[in-house]
């Protein structure tokens, strides 16, 4: 594998397709096989800088979609709708604010990483950290029968947060998606279909949930 930074296929063939980073394809291979998102759906994006992944998903969800970005850096991309843009930090995130733009989600993905330092206990430790951060958050807002995937760094942590979407989704796959380098130690874990508990976001009789 070349070096980090350095031209590979994936990051080829992303400049060729008009794509910001290489991170569409691994994307791209788990939606090819799950079919997450659907015209009129409603996606939100964490960490979603530098914005392979909006570039993405727009398409997928219109016409009458949107998918909101959060990150602390803006895209690199056009935000245009169905796409929209909320700036901050993911770990204090306004969950008002965020319901302002749609009170439920039917997916939330997250392609958060922490900043390396190069020991593998650390990094792994603020990976889950921030996943968990993610699940936080899409526990606020994703609607009964709604998706959740998140990357991890592999680590003695991890089983306890796949445990903990295994109660709360009917499925929970462990993916390696093609574009994820093989010695790399992230992996995605997806939760289907999430559990329906009266109160949650987008339940009949929840506040500003679905009819």
């Amino acid at each position: 594998m070349p070096r980090p930074g350095a031209p590979d296929y994936y990051r080829r063939r992303a400049r060729t397709e008009g794509y910001v980073a290489r991170a569409i394809y691994k994307l791209k291979a788990i939606d090819e096989k799950y079919h997450l998102f659907k015209p009129g759906g409603r996606v939100l994006d964490l960490g979603c800088s530098p914005g392979s992944w909006l570039q993405y998903i727009g398409p997928r969800v219109s016409p009458g979609g949107l998918v909101v970005g959060v990150d602390v850096v803006p895209p690199a991309v056009p935000i245009d709708l169905p796409l929209y843009f909320l700036p901050g930090e993911v770990e204090s995130l306004d969950l008002a604010a965020l319901r302002a733009l749609s009170p439920y989600f039917d997916v939330v993905v997250s392609d958060l990483a922490p900043r390396t330092t190069g020991v593998k206990e650390v990094d792994q430790t603020r990976s889950v950290a921030l996943a968990r951060r993610a699940w936080e958050i899409a526990r606020a807002v994703l609607r009964p029968g709604g998706h959740f995937l998140v990357k991890v760094f592999e680590g003695p942590d991890t089983p306890d947060l796949v445990a903990t979407l295994r109660q709360a989704f009917e499925q929970c796959h462990r993916l390696k998606p093609a574009g994820s380098r093989p010695e790399s130690r992230e992996f995605y874990l997806l939760a289907l279909k999430r559990k329906a508990r009266p109160g949650q976001p987008g339940h009949p009789g929840a506040p500003d949930g679905r009819p």
